[in-house]
């Protein structure tokens, strides 16, 4: 659809930090979406194709690489 936001989504446990980088991007006319964990990313992808994601590479005791495999294999394009 042209002229549509492009979609983000942000996956980072810190609830300070991922408000602080949704209102950001918001600010710049993107659609953001935020997964505190893993299974949040799982639930959120069938829903939405995101242009973009922000991913901590450390969520609490887990790793954040898992979201960006899971990301790529969704959709190539995310950047």
């Amino acid at each position: 659809m042209a002229g549509s936001p492009p979609q983000l989504v942000i996956v980072e446990d810190d609830p300070a930090l991922a408000r602080t980088l949704q209102r950001s991007f918001e600010r710049r006319g993107y659609r953001v979406w935020h997964a505190a964990i893993p299974d949040e990313l799982i639930a959120l992808l069938p829903l939405e194709r995101f242009d973009f994601a922000v991913v901590d590479l450390k969520l609490g005791t887990a790793s954040g690489l898992p979201c960006v495999q899971m990301l790529h294999d969704r959709d190539p394009a995310t950047r």
